[in-house]
């Protein structure tokens, strides 16, 4: 089997997009004879012709990106955009997704998911699943036996679709999990981000002390 794929994210491959597609990728090659390709969206721009000759060639292309308080970054729709000319070229392409993005609830996705699959249909080829999960910006802080463990299903992940053609809804499911969070949780979640995220951020920029500025006015 051949797999294409597209990393998205602005980052290349130093992002947590490409984290999560190495382990897809080691799944989906632990079968004998596929195949994979990638290429990197952000070094092409903004002609893209890498990628537009990949889509009008490939059998199966995954385009993976994040998302930036819920969109998806303007390269991504930059790149999307060029693919106008060519619909309905490749009918056969089955066109995958892959959207991570940083907050904890998956549901954040479930929008530009929505917008993936229409492009796929509007550009005449065949919706062939959305990979979606929240959580990612955390892959840089959280204990590695959590890291660890959203790293071993997207191996299952790329195994399983490796050897099925499919993506398994099963997976799927695991990897969107939390898909919203309850208020118990939220409880949890926000002192643990203000303390290993933000405030880590502005010790290291020496602002710490400016939290509760606002320098926007007092009634705001």
């Amino acid at each position: 089997m051949r797999l294409s794929i597209i990393n998205g994210s602005p980052r290349g491959n130093s992002g947590n997009t490409q984290k999560l597609l190495e382990h897809f990728i080691s799944g989906f090659l632990a079968t004998e004879g596929n195949t994979v390709e990638v290429l990197y969206s952000i070094k092409d721009r903004p002609d893209f012709t890498p990628e537009k000759e990949l889509f009008l060639n490939a059998e199966r292309l995954l385009i993976a990106f994040p998302l930036y308080v819920d969109a998806m970054p303007g390269t991504v729709k930059e790149l999307f955009e060029s693919f106008a000319p060519l619909k309905g070229k490749n009918p056969g392409l089955k066109l995958l997704f892959m959207i991570q993005c940083g907050f904890p609830e998956t549901h954040h996705t479930r929008f530009v998911a929505r917008y993936c699959e229409k492009l796929a249909r509007r550009l005449e080829c065949e919706p062939a699943g959305l990979i979606c999960k929240g959580g990612c910006e955390g892959l840089s802080v959280q204990p590695p036996a959590l890291v660890d463990k959203v790293f071993q299903r997207f191996y299952e992940l790329g195994k399983a679709y490796g050897e099925t053609g499919e993506l398994d809804d099963r997976l799927l499911a695991k990897l969107a999990y939390p898909e919203h969070l309850t208020s118990e949780q939220l409880q949890q979640v926000i002192p643990v981000v203000n303390n290993f995220l933000w405030d880590d951020w502005m010790k290291r920029n020496n602002v710490l002390q400016k939290s509760f500025d606002k320098p926007y006015g007092a009634d705001l």
